[in-house]
C-alpha cells in the first residue's frame, strides 16, 4: 500500500513523519522506502518540516535519556518486537501492527522530549547515602558528584536549569561547562552558584560549609539577609540558618578532601570535633562525657573502610577510654592513671 494511501489513517502530520522515522531507523529501509519518502516530503513543504521537527526531536533526545530510562526501555522492547518480523512481501504495507505501535512508542518519546526542551519540565531525581556510605553519581549534563556519609539531595534538571537541593550531608560537586544552563546548589538559606568548578558543600545542625577546589563560585543568602561573597580556588565560607556569613578565608585542602579518597585526616584537630566526624560514618552515638577532654589536639590518618579500629587507636594515643553501653551507644571519658586492666574494645 503506498503511503500516500496510509495518510488517511494517520492521526496526525506528525505521526506520519515519527512512521517514516521509525523505518529509516530500523536499517530495513529499502531504495524503494527511500524514493516513497522522498516523493512524500516533495508532495508539501509542511511534510519536510514535519521530518525534520520529528528527527530534530530524536536528536535531542540524546540529552534527555537519562531523564527518560523507563520510557526507552518500553520503546527499545518495541524495537527488538519489530526488527526481528519478515519483510513484507511486494504490494503489501510496511507498516504491521507491530511496527504501528515501535512508532507510538516513538512518538510517546518525541511528546516527553518536547515537553522537556520547549516547557523546561522539570524531572526530580533523590538521591541518599547511609551512615558510613559513599555513592559516586554521573548526572545527565556530564557533571559528578561524590556523596559522602548520610547524605541526602534532590537533582532538579530541565532544559533551561541545573538545580540541587542538599538536604543534609555533604556531597563533591565537578560541575561540567554548560553555558545554556546555570548550575546551582541549596542548601538551608542559602544558594551556591557555580562558574565552572569543583567544590565541597557540607551542612550539619547548624551551619553550611562552602570549600572551592577549582575555580569559582557565588554564594547567596536567600532575602532579607541577602549577602553573598564570591570563593576562587583555595578559599572556604561558612554560613548559619539565622542569616550570618563568615569572612571568605583559606582551608586546607587536602584535609578538606581526603574522605573523597576514603580517609580521615586530622592535623591538631579537637577531641570533640574527632569524635563528631567519626560518629557521621558510624550507626552508634559517641557521647563524650568529660567536658575538659574536648580541647585535647588530635594528628592522625584514619581509613574510613577500617573506622572499627579508630576508637583503639585514640585510646593509645590519648588519656581516654570508650566503653560500649548498648548497640546504639559509645561513651568516651578520662582514663584513670592507675587503670592496668586491658580495655575493652568497642566494636
Amino acid at each position: 500500500m503506498p503511503m500516500t494511501e496510509e495518510r488517511e489513517q494517520s492521526p496526525s502530520l506528525r505521526e506520519e513523519a515519527a512512521r517514516w522515522l521509525v523505518r529509516l531507523r530500523s536499517g530495513e529501509a529499502t531504495a524503494d522506502d527511500r524514493r516513497r519518502l522522498n516523493n512524500w516530503l516533495a508532495e508539501d513543504p509542511s511534510h519536510r518540516q514535519e521530518f525534520g521537527r520529528v528527527s530534530g526531536m530524536w536528536t535531542n533526545m540524546t540529552g534527555a535519556k537519562p531523564l527518560f530510562e523507563t520510557e526507552l526501555r518500553k520503546a527499545e522492547t518495541r524495537w527488538a518486537e519489530y526488527a526481528s518480523t519478515s519483510e513484507p512481501a511486494a504490494g503489501q504495507s510496511w507498516w504491521s501492527p507491530a511496527r504501528m505501535v515501535a512508532a507510538g512508542a516513538l512518538m510517546g518519546l518525541i511528546t516527553l522530549t518536547t515537553l522537556w526542551w520547549v516547557n523546561g519540565v522539570t524531572e526530580s531525581l533523590h538521591y541518599q547515602t547511609a551512615k558510613g556510605e559513599q555513592r559516586q553519581l554521573t548526572l545527565s549534563d556530564g557533571s559528578s558528584v561524590m556523596m559522602n556519609t548520610n547524605t541526602q539531595m534532590t537533582v532538579e534538571f530541565s532544559s533551561k536549569t541545573r538545580a540541587i537541593r542538599l538536604d543534609q550531608g555533604e556531597a563533591w560537586f565537578t560541575v561540567a561547562q554548560d553555558g545554556r544552563r546555570p548550575f546551582e546548589v541549596e542548601v538551608a538559606n542559602g544558594i551556591i552558584h557555580d562558574i565552572g568548578t569543583q567544590f565541597i558543600v557540607s551542612k550539619s545542625s547548624q551551619q553550611v560549609e562552602v570549600s572551592v577546589l577549582d575555580g569559582i563560585v557565588e554564594v547567596a543568602l536567600h532575602p532579607p539577609v541577602a549577602r553573598h561573597a564570591i570563593l576562587h580556588r583555595g578559599q572556604r565560607v561558612s554560613y548559619g540558618m539565622d542569616g550570618w556569613i563568615s569572612e571568605v578565608g583559606p582551608f586546607d585542602q587536602i584535609t578538606a578532601g581526603a574522605w573523597k579518597d576514603g580517609k580521615l585526616i586530622f592535623k591538631g584537630h579537637p577531641l570533640a570535633q574527632v569524635l563528631n566526624e567519626l560518629a557521621r560514618y558510624r550507626t552508634e552515638e559517641i557521647r563524650l562525657l568529660d567536658n575538659s577532654l574536648k580541647d585535647v589536639p588530635v594528628t592522625g590518618v584514619f581509613n574510613i573502610r577500617e573506622l572499627e579500629n579508630s576508637l583503639e587507636l585514640l585510646q593509645d594515643a590519648l588519656p581516654i577510654r570508650a566503653q560500649r553501653v548498648n548497640a546504639n551507644l559509645i561513651i568516651v571519658e578520662r582514663a584513670s592513671p592507675s587503670t592496668t586492666a586491658p580495655r575493652s574494645r568497642t566494636r
